[in-house]
């Protein structure tokens, strides 16, 4: 039993603080981009803006024309069946959050720029890094 608690008091020990918050952060970002992807199967243009940076937000200009953007440009991800959490790359001081996603017009995996705005994530763009049957 003596050998179970410390075990257990190593792992604590191992939970440090910087390891939980990027935990946390990590939980956000997925929250946030599981939001837009629903928001966009569910053709919400408003919910899904919502979510996009304020530079996105301004180079769209409303929630419309970032939908027809979304329609045309990533036919993946606006009608969506499922999709999977990949690597947080922090690399070159952007934060890209890699999402495997799965649609009848084939897989992608996305690269989701993430910057924090006033304590929330949000969208600031995304590009597809590899088409399989596309």
């Amino acid at each position: 039993m003596k050998t179970l608690f410390a075990l257990l008091a190593l792992l604590m020990l191992n939970a440090t603080p910087a390891a939980l918050a990027e935990e946390a952060r990590d939980t956000a970002i997925h929250e946030v981009v599981t939001r837009q992807l629903d928001a966009i199967k569910n053709d919400d243009a408003t919910a899904a803006y919502a979510i996009a940076s304020p530079d996105i937000q301004m180079m769209f200009g409303n929630s419309a024309a970032f939908m027809s953007m979304v329609q045309r440009g990533f036919p993946q991800i606006y009608r969506s069946i499922g999709h999977k959490f990949l690597n947080i790359d922090t690399s070159a001081g952007t934060l890209m959050q890699r999402v495997l996603i799965e649609s009848e017009k084939g897989s992608v995996i996305v690269r989701y720029e993430m910057i924090e705005v006033d304590g929330t994530w949000r969208i600031n763009g995304c590009m597809i890094e590899k088409i399989d049957d596309a």
